[in-house]
């Protein structure tokens, strides 16, 4: 088995422990919105517009933090009122995108530099170092 199967195949894992680990955190009471808040940021926009993007909109939905837009190689239009962008120019202006991709994250960052001037952060990163 070669580098990019054995990649593969630990990405289920690696959704699921994050899954379990936010489930447990919402369980306590703990937000995605509080961690932004924390931060001082109020306007996000979600990289990748999968299952964990499409939730974290949902989880910010009616509080204090925005989604201005998501993005998304593949995918356009809307999802829950919120625009869907492609990265292929520059993009608006917000405080902070959320990275909801948990492989290639290293591509995606230096992707998304071209396009975007504020930090990146990933959902894995906000799910297990910042509560």
């Amino acid at each position: 088995m070669d580098r990019a199967e054995k990649m593969c195949c630990m990405q289920p894992k690696r959704y699921l422990d994050m899954l379990n680990q936010w489930l447990i955190l919402k369980q306590e009471g703990k937000s995605i919105a509080e961690y932004i808040r924390k931060q001082g940021w109020k306007m996000v926009a979600v990289y990748g517009m999968g299952i964990y993007g499409r939730h974290i909109i949902r989880e910010l939905s009616d509080t204090e933090c925005t989604v201005a837009y998501g993005i998304d190689q593949k995918a356009d239009g809307e999802y829950k009122g919120v625009k869907i962008l492609r990265p292929t120019v520059r993009l608006p202006e917000v405080d902070v995108v959320i990275n909801s991709v948990i492989y290639d994250q290293n591509d995606i960052e230096e992707n998304l530099r071209n396009v975007i001037s504020c930090p990146l952060v990933s959902l894995e990163d906000i799910i297990y170092l910042s509560y």
